[in-house]
């Protein structure tokens, strides 16, 4: 089984690369049918109560949605930046996760869904101690610098 794995990648970061992927496809389902109202013809211009910063959780959750495939893609080619923009990605996507709740016509579901999949991808960040290996961080057994 390890042999039919390309060299440097181990399946920690083949799960994160495929779990990105289908946070970048659950994120615009979401993400442009709310932009898509908020720039309905007709629409009132004043918003008010907790529908007022839909608009802006909409635009955060397009921004982590169109990020996640070009995250993704750093991380399958090993790039030396891929490792701390997927953090702060899953930070963000949670962070939007936790605005969403504030919305009255959200899908719940749908939401903790999404939000499981940032879970996940931070679970395998950091269970994997290959991830951490050939991305270049600290193990935590040795403390040394791989």
């Amino acid at each position: 089984m390890q042999g039919m794995i390309p060299r440097g990648r181990s399946l920690g970061i083949i799960a994160i690369v495929v779990l990105l992927m289908i946070q970048g496809i659950l994120g615009l389902l979401f993400s442009l049918p709310f932009l898509a109202d908020l720039l309905a013809p007709g629409r009132p211009v004043i918003v008010t109560g907790a529908s007022i910063i839909m608009g802006p959780v909409a635009g955060m959750a397009l921004a982590v949605a169109l990020a996640s495939p070009l995250i993704a893609w750093g991380l399958w080619m090993l790039k030396h930046w891929a490792p701390q923009r997927t953090l702060l990605l899953e930070i963000l996507s949670l962070g939007v996760g936790v605005l969403e709740f504030t919305q009255p016509e959200i899908n719940r579901g749908f939401l903790l869904i999404r939000m499981s999949i940032a879970v996940l991808i931070l679970l395998c960040w950091y269970a994997d101690p290959n991830v951490r290996a050939v991305l270049g961080l600290r193990q935590r057994d040795t403390g040394e610098q791989v």
